[in-house]
């Protein structure tokens, strides 16, 4: 796993145990539901545990990467793509080498979106938390995927970084799509609003470095690494809209 100019797929069964387990608290967090200390309607439990039945064997986790060298000059590194990003030369310091790559959980989840949106808001609000809480999971999985293979050439891997996070610009899709060849390796494709499909899917760049004394640190809580102080996902949060559009989708 070494040659810059190979584009490498994996692709996993929902059932391999590297994919983490399902997070109801996370997905939770997705759904605008962001005090976890506080009780839950006991029908919004019961919709989740449905929602999560119902699209068990919706989900095709792919995932497409390169693996490439990458230089450094004046403290900036030189990258295979064109972006003037602070916060991304902050968290590829130290790295050699970089992973570019492409997730996704596939299309069948967008199209339980759709069907429920125009019978059951709730349902439709509550699939559209689950998956983006499982293609996190596929990326965290990746991930951990691969900073177990480089750890056994004493290499450690940074923290992962996507398009439009930070200082980095949403254009550089573009580039990561020009790059991975999405499309034609795992069925993603770009729009002109730089939006994917299917909608659950994610591209990231992550470093590889010496270990050195350093190590990679997993947290539970990934808001830590975030500049973005007014994100809604950061505030306390209640039920109220979750349980409005639950009831709504009742009537």
């Amino acid at each position: 796993m070494s040659q810059d100019n190979v584009i490498y797929v994996k692709k996993y069964n929902a059932t391999d145990s590297f994919l983490f387990p399902v997070n109801r608290r996370e997905i939770w967090r997705y759904s605008g539901y962001l005090d976890h200390t506080k009780k839950k309607d006991d029908e919004l439990e019961r919709l989740l545990d449905e929602v999560i039945d119902e699209l068990k064997d919706s989900f095709q986790f792919q995932v497409c990467y390169r693996r490439m060298k990458v230089d450094w000059e004046n403290g900036i590194p030189v990258l295979p793509f064109s972006c003037d990003s602070k916060d991304l030369a902050k968290c590829l310091k130290g790295c050699k080498e970089i992973i570019i790559f492409a997730a996704t959980i596939g299309l069948g989840i967008d199209r339980k979106i759709a069907r429920y949106e125009r019978f059951s808001p709730a349902k439709a609000l509550l699939i559209h938390a689950y998956g983006a809480e499982r293609i996190e999971s596929l990326c965290d999985g990746f991930c951990e995927d691969i900073r177990k293979e480089v750890e056994k050439e004493g290499l450690w891997c940074s923290p992962r970084f996507s398009p439009g996070y930070g200082d980095v610009p949403l254009e550089t899709q573009t580039d990561f799509f020009r790059l991975l060849d999405c499309n034609r390796k795992i069925g993603i494709s770009l729009n002109d609003s730089l939006l994917m499909v299917p909608s659950k899917s994610v591209t990231a760049i992550f470093g590889i470095g010496d270990c050195g004394n350093k190590k990679t640190v997993l947290k539970d809580n990934k808001c830590e690494s975030c500049n973005n102080k007014n994100c809604e996902y950061r505030n306390t949060n209640n039920l109220t809209e979750v349980k409005n559009i639950y009831e709504e989708g009742m009537e």
